[in-house]
């Protein structure tokens, strides 16, 4: 939690955390996309700047919930989201294995997740329960509670590092695969899942109606649960899964993401610092897709953006925070907020 020594004691205090705001899908200055975001750019004119202890979503995500991050091994998201999912809290070790579409391209195989499979629950059910009677036996545990996030869990805990989901959308999973001691072995693995798949009944319906198949896995995020210590959150808004799952595991008030700023203005009656995750760009971001991201963040502007300059000049809001998953933060107070003479700049400047 980051705290503002301007804040007003008794008034809710808002802090919005952003991935994508300023990350790869930005266009350039000489894009043709150029997103009409003008009271984004005055609020970043306008605030004080700061950096962030931690960089990348889930990571500063542990970090604002008062989650250990471990030093040596992944990111435990898989033990976490897990406590979401099956409303199960143990200590046993768990990785994510997230269903995924493998796309052929020269001597690549390049990623895509769940975003694209339009996958029911049905079908993750079947095709979990083909996995599961193969790797039951030698004592594997494997679970499909949600269409985009299923787990696998390893009779002993395997020593390998893996790399998150987001970072290979849409792109060649060769350098990103497994690693550690144990990472030949879990190479085989996925391919056998990858075998497995390739005859699954499910995947036949899917091509047949024309949709992508699941031909792989992703493993990631393998740990155990976490420590966490208490946080002073009044209230995390949000509808994503980690965030949702870590509020759970320290205590904290959830709700729903509100449709704009307005909206949790009228619903924010505990005083004390909230979080609110808007996690609008982040997809577009992780496929680089420059239109898409422009379209998100021009709604951003219109439901967040210009209501919360609006707020902060009109005092009806004291101070509030835009964090970036790029490890920047920009902090905002209704007398820094009226600074109409600091020039706007574009988005692509701050990166």
């Amino acid at each position: 939690m980051i705290s503002d020594e301007n804040d007003v004691a008794g008034m809710p205090r808002l802090q919005l955390l952003l991935p994508g705001l300023l990350g790869v899908a930005a266009p350039e200055p000489n894009s043709e996309i150029v997103p009409k975001v003008s009271a984004l750019e005055a609020l970043l004119a306008r605030a004080e700047h700061g950096s962030l202890a931690e960089r990348g979503f889930e990571p500063l995500l542990f970090s604002l919930l008062g989650t250990e991050i471990p030093s040596d091994s992944d990111l435990p998201i898989a033990a976490v989201t897990r406590v979401l999912d099956l409303g199960l809290v143990d200590n046993g070790w768990w990785i994510r294995a997230d269903p995924v579409h493998l796309s052929p391209h020269r001597d690549q195989l390049i990623l895509t997740d769940s975003h694209a499979l339009d996958l029911s629950q049905d079908e993750a059910n079947r095709l979990a329960a083909e996995i599961a009677e193969v790797y039951a036996p030698d004592g594997w545990a494997f679970k499909a509670p949600r269409p985009s996030r299923w787990y696998f869990k390893p009779p002993r805990t395997p020593k390998v590092m893996t790399t998150p989901l987001s970072d290979v959308v849409g792109r060649d999973i060769h350098p990103y695969l497994p690693r550690g001691s144990e990472a030949k072995a879990w190479h085989t693995i996925l391919n056998e899942i990858q075998i497995l798949l390739h005859t699954a009944k499910v995947n036949e319906e899917r091509e047949r109606d024309g949709k992508l198949p699941v031909n792989s896995l992703w493993f990631w995020g393998g740990g155990r649960l976490p420590r966490v210590r208490s946080v002073g959150w009044s209230g995390l808004w949000s509808t994503e899964p980690v965030s949702l799952a870590l509020a759970r595991l320290t205590e904290t008030p959830t709700q729903s993401t509100p449709i704009n700023l307005n909206e949790w203005l009228g619903n924010a009656t505990r005083p004390g610092p909230h979080l609110v995750v808007l996690d609008h760009l982040r997809a577009a971001t992780s496929y680089r897709d420059t239109d898409t991201w422009a379209h998100a963040i021009e709604e951003l502007e219109r439901t967040w953006f210009e209501p919360l300059l609006l707020a902060l000049k009109d005092r009806r809001l004291e101070s509030a925070a835009l964090l970036t998953d790029s490890g920047q933060a920009f902090y905002l107070t209704s007398r820094s907020a009226r600074r109409w003479w600091r020039r706007r700049k574009s988005l692509v400047s701050y990166r």
